[in-house]
């Protein structure tokens, strides 16, 4: 599930034209803690999730979505 989070969190931050650092500040996390994150290594809780979901202005469901072919 954390790849799934991650690579959503990637996709949807570089379609928004989001670097990093802008989205760590956005967010209020580490640029460490993003990099493992959008690795898929990060154990992130519901309510990071929420805050992941708002800075990038999207429904958290959406993070935890599979990829559609």
């Amino acid at each position: 599930m954390g790849q799934i989070v991650g690579s959503n969190v990637s996709r949807l931050r570089e379609e928004q034209g989001l670097g990093k650092t802008a989205f760590c500040l956005m967010a209020g996390i580490s640029r460490p803690y993003l990099n493992r994150i959008e690795c898929g290594t990060a154990n992130i809780t519901l309510k990071e999730l929420q805050r992941l979901a708002d800075s990038l202005d999207v429904a958290p469901e959406l993070l935890l979505a599979e990829p559609r072919d």
